[in-house]
């Protein structure tokens, strides 16, 4: 890890955005045509993931408005996750996956991929947090000397 920036699997926050929201459209456009759906609900994770990855996007290309983009994706990855926890309905009603397979999954998906997500965004905060209370410790160090 760079110790500049925080980073998963090499990749920084803004490109873990853009990722993850291309991955939420290409799964809204899978499930919806795998099972058929005519509802607009299917497309969801779509309309979720579009803005992250907008704003992804724009967080690389405007660095000086990176913390506003980040701060707004990880409001919509806490959308993602607190819509997905409804699933937690049918598990305790126990018609997981029963009533409607691909509706079910799908909440599954958003409610434990928009933990994931949030997790990056959370450790990124904290880490640039970190970053910057050592910089300024460092700073104060050097001007007392």
């Amino acid at each position: 890890m760079s110790e500049k920036e925080y980073q998963v699997f090499r990749l920084n926050p803004d490109k873990i955005s853009v990722l993850y929201g291309a991955v939420l459209i290409v799964f809204a456009v899978l499930v919806s045509s795998i099972s058929e759906s005519k509802s607009l609900t299917s497309y969801i994770p779509a309309m979720m993931g579009s803005p992250i990855f907008i704003f992804g996007l724009l967080s690389l290309r405007l660095p000086a408005k990176q913390k506003l983009f980040m701060h707004l994706n990880v409001l919509i990855g806490l959308f993602i996750f607190l819509g997905g926890l409804s699933v937690v309905g049918s598990l305790f009603s126990g018609t997981l996956f029963a009533a409607n397979f691909w509706a079910d999954f799908s909440r599954l998906f958003m409610s434990i991929t928009g933990a994931v997500y949030l997790t990056v965004c959370i450790k990124s905060f904290i880490f640039i947090r970190k970053q910057r209370e050592n910089s300024a410790a460092e700073d104060a160090e050097g001007t007392a000397l």
